[in-house]
């Protein structure tokens, strides 16, 4: 067995062993099922910061970024999360965009143009053990393309994409009448990566029933590698930062 697999294997065994755990534990209470279907939707700002290791024709470098670095040179950037639920079931697609640009310049004529596109996609279904405890399962999409236009040559497109499917669990409770906090954790239990791990807590300002502000901190850890020599891609960076979001629910 390879470590990576056995990696995958001990982070599921201990994500079923919670979900176990939360479903006999005395004192908690099933949650209340719906027959209706029940819908939110979040627009949100992820500030996040890179940190880690990539590759540049071949040979590791480091990759330090912050925020501010990473919105000097961004075009656009769109984020979303939607949930569907029904009683103890529920459906989450999460989708984050970013187009970034900049210009590399040296002694004449060279330089030119990069332009940066970053997709980060999820889809899971996952279960509501109990009021305060869910149980998920999906996939995560990572796409990365890199398009490097030298001046008066051809353009050339790097990057890679790849696909993790996770586990994971999510907790929530209630803090007061206006105030609820939510948690989540997965990781990659098999697909392409060498690991993937994902954690985010966020404080829920409620102003209604149906409409919220979403404020906290989102850490997204993936390795992930493919090709060799030249042609070799490499992707072992943090994503870290704060997340900023609101919600309206149906």
């Amino acid at each position: 067995m390879t470590l990576n697999l056995a990696r995958h294997r001990v982070l599921a065994a201990a994500i079923l062993s919670l979900a176990v755990a939360a479903s006999i534990s005395p004192g908690t209470v099933a949650a209340q099922e719906s027959d209706s279907w029940e819908f939110r939707v979040t627009p949100y700002l992820w500030m996040l910061g890179l940190d880690g290791t990539t590759a540049v024709l071949g040979d590791d470098a480091d990759v330090d970024a912050s925020f501010s670095d990473i919105l000097d040179l961004l075009n656009i950037a769109l984020s979303v999360n939607m949930e569907l639920s029904k009683g103890n079931v529920f459906f989450v697609m999460d989708v984050m965009y970013a187009a970034l640009e900049t210009d590399f310049a040296g002694p004449d004529p060279i330089g030119g143009d990069i332009d940066i596109e970053l997709i980060i996609a999820d889809l899971s279904v996952g279960f509501k053990v109990n009021e305060n405890f869910d149980l998920y399962a999906g996939a995560r999409l990572y796409d990365q393309e890199i398009g490097i236009t030298p001046n008066m040559m051809s353009k050339v497109t790097l990057g890679d994409d790849w696909t993790d499917f996770i586990l994971g669990f999510r907790v929530h409770n209630d803090m007061s009448e206006k105030w609820s906090f939510m948690a989540k954790l997965d990781g990659a239990v098999s697909g392409d990566s060498e690991s993937a791990w994902y954690v985010q807590a966020v404080f829920l300002r409620h102003f209604s029933k149906n409409r919220h502000l979403d404020l906290g901190w989102r850490y997204y850890d993936v390795d992930y590698e493919s090709g060799s020599g030249l042609t070799r891609f490499k992707w072992d960076v943090a994503h870290s930062g704060p997340v900023i979001g609101y919600s309206w629910e149906f």
